[in-house]
């Protein structure tokens, strides 16, 4: 295979891989229930896929430091660390938790606008929190609370809503690449910033003597 088939085949089989994954660990999960753990072991790779899938779009528009995927990433998973009380017998069982939604977002959106530091840790969790909500309402009952504490009611979609969002996502990255477009991403988050730090420096000149 030559160097241009390699980075033509690669184009487009990431997209389509996570999209396959995203939807048979999705297929699996709706049909298994045989407990946490087997929840767990389908449920989190469904939430990744479909979250590293959103990414690839993102990244089609902006050129932002690892640092920031790898928040998206983590954070399309993590926040399912709020269940734990649930497992253990506290509050509402049939309900996600009032962290599953909006409020959650806006905290951490506030804390990335009000800070310069930790702005593309941040925002990444921003962008896995919306990604993994996305998922959680499309799989039905009980819903995602996304409106909390203003409204109480459950957002809920159906199996429909899911399969066209990884459709979507994956069609979307396909054709931006195949098309080039956009031509420029922009920089965000400091990222031209910390190339040039992480550069090495260019060795002084040595000083000219006078004749």
């Amino acid at each position: 295979m030559r160097p241009g088939d390699l980075s033509s085949f690669r184009w487009w089989v990431c997209p389509v891989l996570l999209a396959l994954a995203a939807f048979c660990f999705d297929v699996a999960d709706r049909r298994l229930h045989d407990g946490l753990l087997v929840t767990g072991l389908l449920d989190d790779p469904a939430h990744l896929a479909t979250a590293a899938l959103g990414l690839l779009v993102v990244a089609r528009f902006v050129e932002a430091p690892r640092r920031f995927y790898v928040a998206a990433l983590i954070a399309s998973v993590a926040i399912d660390l709020d269940h734990i009380p649930l497992y253990l017998g506290l509050g509402a069982q049939n309900q996600r938790p009032v962290t599953h939604s909006l409020a959650t977002v806006v905290v951490c959106a506030v804390a990335a606008a009000a800070g310069r530091r930790h702005r593309a840790i941040l925002a990444g969790t921003v962008a896995g929190l919306l990604l993994h909500f996305a998922r959680d309402i499309a799989e039905g009952p009980p819903g995602v609370r996304m409106l909390w504490p203003l409204q109480q009611t459950a957002w809920i979609a159906g199996y429909w809503w899911f399969l066209g969002m990884i459709v979507l996502f994956m069609g979307a990255d396909l054709m931006l690449g195949g098309l080039g477009i956009p031509r420029t991403r922009r920089r965000v988050f400091g990222y031209a910033d910390e190339r040039l730090q992480s550069a090495p420096a260019e060795p002084a000149a040595p000083p000219r003597t006078l004749m």
